[in-house]
């Protein structure tokens, strides 16, 4: 499940960035519907993907509109699969890069996960694996020698009080090398397993 979801996020992103041409060969019911509009708020375009011509647009792309500089996309509204509602929404810094992500998994129109980058890889997750609008469990990640990005460290209240009571570490392959609990709702560990 933590991987599948900015994997998807991804296949999605991918799926969507040639929206705005005709399939050749394809009659005009099957052309995809592009339609942009200004908001009035901050020089902000409202650009709108109906990727199957269907009348309900999957791709809803916000941009800033900027003086000496091409327009700058700052949030990006995916309705992954096309039953009316949002399912992944993705914020952009002033620099273009992806700042933070909240995704529907099971969608069933409340967000349930949502994953923080900085300098454009991600570092923290946050998700509500009981679906009770809190999340409940948060996975914190680093940058390798290498560029890539690896699980951390992860932190869950497995118990639903609104405290961390299950404290995890993982090492490179993203093995569990330690883990704690607190069984006493104190804060502190008392078993630590290894």
């Amino acid at each position: 499940m933590s991987s599948a979801l900015p994997t998807l996020t991804l296949i999605a992103a991918v799926a969507l960035a040639g929206c705005a041409t005709k399939n050749s060969g394809a009659t005009d019911s099957m052309t995809r519907r592009v339609s942009e509009r200004p908001l009035t708020d901050d020089n902000m375009v409202l650009q709108e993907i109906d990727l199957n011509a269907d009348g309900r647009y999957e791709t809803l792309n916000y941009f800033r509109v900027r003086r000496d500089a091409p327009r700058l996309l700052v949030r990006k509204e995916i309705d992954l699969n096309r039953d009316g509602r949002v399912d992944v929404i993705s914020y952009f810094t002033t620099e273009g890069e992806l700042e933070k992500e909240e995704m529907d998994s099971d969608y069933d129109g409340m967000f349930d996960w949502v994953d923080h980058y900085q300098d454009g890889a991600r570092v923290m997750s946050e998700w509500d694996s009981d679906f009770d609008g809190k999340p409940n469990v948060y996975k914190y990640y680093v940058r390798t020698e290498s560029g890539e990005t690896r699980l951390d460290r992860k932190e869950r209240d497995s118990d639903g009080d609104g405290k961390i009571d299950v404290w995890e570490r993982f090492n490179e392959n993203g093995d569990m090398i330690r883990m704690g609990r607190d069984t006493d709702g104190d804060g502190v560990i008392d078993v630590r397993d290894q």
